[in-house]
Formats: C-alpha cells, structure tokens, sequence
C-alpha cells in the first residue's frame, strides 16, 4: 500500500487531523484552517520526498501525522502573532511597514533556516552615540532577514537566536556598543586600548517573535574623533538555533 499517494489523500489526512485536534469554531476560522492545511501540503509537496512505500520507507505514518501536527502548530502561532501586528499597527508609517516586512518575510522563510553574517568593508569615523552600525558586507543571509542597508535584522521566524559581533578600533580610542532588541539594550560590548589596536567581542542568546528588529548601536565612543576599523575587522551574526 502506498503512503500519501496523491495530494489528495495528504489533504483529506491533514483535515481529519485539523478536525481531531482542533475545536469547531466560526466560518472565518474553519477558513483559516483549510487555508493553513494548503500551505502544509504545498510544503509536503515541494520539499521533494518521493512517496514512499512500506517496503521503501521506514518512516510510519503515525511518524509523518506527528509532523503535521507540528507543522500546524508553528503556523498557528505564526498566524497569531501576524495577527495581533495587523490588529495593533498604529497610524504611523513606518509601524505600518514594519508589520507588512514582517508579514512578507515571515511568509517566505517558514520552514527555512535563518542565518546571517554581514562585515563592516569601510572604516566609521567621528562615531557617535546612539549611531546603528551598519556592516553592509553581507557575506551571509540566509532567509534574507537581514538588510546591509540599514544594519538590522529583523526576525523573520519565532524562536531562539545567538548573536555575536566584534567591534576593530585604532589605538587610542575607546568605543562602546550594544546589541539593542527593538529599544531595549541587551548586551554590551567594550573595546579600546591607549597604545594599541584593540578588538571587543560579544554574544548573546535571546528569543525573538517575528517582527522584533535587532541591531548593533554605539553607546560611547571617546574621543569625538573616534574610528572604528572597517576592512572585515568588524563583524555582526546571528543565527536561529530552535
């Protein structure tokens, strides 16, 4: 007997599952939910597993329903979460276009990993205070959530990230930076030394929802003059780990 034939034996098994797990409400939402088993199944179908057989795989059914299942959980959340930044998007622009990136990329990496590590090419000089560090070399973006334009990258998908940055100064100045989560500082990072180049590290673990915005911002830099080293010395990247 063949598993998962056709798409529409996938379909038919997916809705039974929605059925199962899920309680009956309103019209709007049944929608939702067979809009949510489309997606699954568009998913099952473009990720190129060939329909096995008993003989030919060793993965169950009961194995391929678990993942479903799970599948149908992230996207429920996901949608909740997509929600809630549609119903509280303020008449401001720039929130207005925050939400729609958000909803936008959310859509194109569910199921992707996320990754990214990006190199600041040209050096930064007269640094100042609250400036975003903007390291335009993107060497690496995968699910493309973040910009070399701005300097920030915005969650694209639920879950726990790390991230780490190094901050390349010339000798004689000090600067001091900050891993910022939308407005909250989460991390510092301190660098600078009188007689000789000096380089600062950090990392952080932190969870994120879609939509947050994390970017790299100077808190103090001493003297006004102060340079930060370009030339792939300086570095920010983050990547999801679950």
């Amino acid at each position: 007997m063949q598993i998962f034939q056709s798409r529409y034996t996938c379909m038919y098994i997916l809705l039974d599952i929605i059925s199962l797990r899920i309680p009956h409400t309103g019209t709007m939402a049944r929608f939702g939910y067979l809009v949510v088993s489309i997606l699954v199944l568009y998913l099952h179908d473009t990720s190129g597993a060939p329909a096995g057989t008993n003989d030919q795989s060793s993965v169950s059914i009961e194995q391929r329903v678990t993942v479903l299942e799970r599948t149908i959980h992230e996207l429920q959340t996901q949608n909740m979460q997509l929600v809630d930044c549609v119903m509280n998007v303020s008449s401001d622009n720039n929130e207005t276009v925050k939400c729609a990136r958000a909803i936008i990329t959310a859509g194109l990496s569910f199921g992707r990993q996320v990754m990214f590590f990006a190199q600041l090419n040209h050096h930064l000089s007269n640094v100042a205070v609250e400036q975003v560090v903007v390291f335009e070399n993107v060497v690496t973006n995968v699910g493309n959530c973040y910009s070399g334009h701005t300097g920030v990258f915005t969650c694209c998908k639920s879950g726990t990230y790390f991230f780490s940055w190094v901050i390349d100064l010339t000798a004689g100045h000090r600067v001091n930076t900050q891993l910022m989560v939308n407005s909250s500082s989460i991390a510092y990072n301190r660098a600078g030394d009188e007689n000789y180049h000096s380089t600062g590290s950090m990392s952080a673990v932190i969870h994120l929802d879609i939509g947050d915005e994390v970017r790299i911002m100077i808190n103090y830099r001493h003297p006004v003059s102060s340079l930060i080293r370009g030339e792939k010395a300086s570095s920010f990247s983050g990547f999801l780990i679950q």
